[in-house]
């Protein structure tokens, strides 16, 4: 009888074993497929990606999200793409939402000439907690502004804001196509505004003001 009952258990056992449990909830859902990210990018992130670099809160160059193809892990939930990369959840949702809103905007109602037809100007949002050691504020940026390909395609009209909350640290960026809209001046007195902002205001405030503020940059 015994022998009969560790059989069974073992038989038992082994099934659950080889049995394949499906993930719930995971963190992100990979379509390389979505036309409207294609708009915007024209090089596709490697299908080796997931496997390679998994989520940390430890953020580097090497597994800082791309909100265009991971917006989860951007914490960016509920969205096919987006244009806000916070993957240290230093934003609220209603915060984030609001900045995502003026992106929105902009895109909207930004309008210039590249190659042969009108397109918007391309406007991103990065933050993170910390830097990696021996990174600095200017070269992460200028790393994850390649990395996420923010810009029409062959027009180089990016543009970048990129937070560090452990110093408050404030950097733009753009490229060569976005020069007619944005300079070094527009950088200095960008920055002054957000330095001001934080003595009067939380990070979170600052961060969604000086974002706003790109809006006023802009010639519709």
């Amino acid at each position: 009888m015994n022998c009969v009952f560790f059989l069974c258990l073992y038989i038992f056992l082994g099934s659950v074993v080889h049995l394949k449990v499906p993930i719930e909830n995971a963190p992100f859902v990979f379509n390389k497929k979505e036309n409207d990210i294609k708009y915007f990018l024209d090089k596709e992130t490697p299908d080796d990606f997931l496997s390679n670099n998994s989520y940390s809160l430890d953020i580097t160059l090497e597994n800082f999200p791309n909100p265009f193809f991971h917006p989860s892990l951007c914490n960016r939930y509920g969205f096919k793409f987006s244009y806000i990369c916070d993957p240290n959840k230093i934003l609220s949702r209603n915060i984030a939402d609001q900045i995502e809103e003026i992106l929105n905007y902009q895109r909207r109602n930004s309008k210039h000439f590249c190659v042969d037809k009108e397109v918007p100007y391309v406007l991103g949002v990065a933050l993170i907690n910390k830097l990696p050691y021996g990174i600095s504020a200017d070269t992460f940026a200028s790393q994850i502004f390649e990395y996420w390909k923010l810009s029409n395609k062959d027009c180089n009209d990016g543009v970048l804001l990129f937070f560090v909350k452990e110093d408050t640290h404030f950097i733009l960026k753009w490229k060569k196509g976005a020069q007619s809209i944005i300079n070094f001046r527009t950088a200095t007195s960008m920055n002054k505004s957000f330095n001001q902002y934080l003595r009067k205001y939380s990070l979170e405030y600052s961060i969604l003001s000086v974002s706003s503020l790109m809006n006023t940059t802009y010639k519709y």
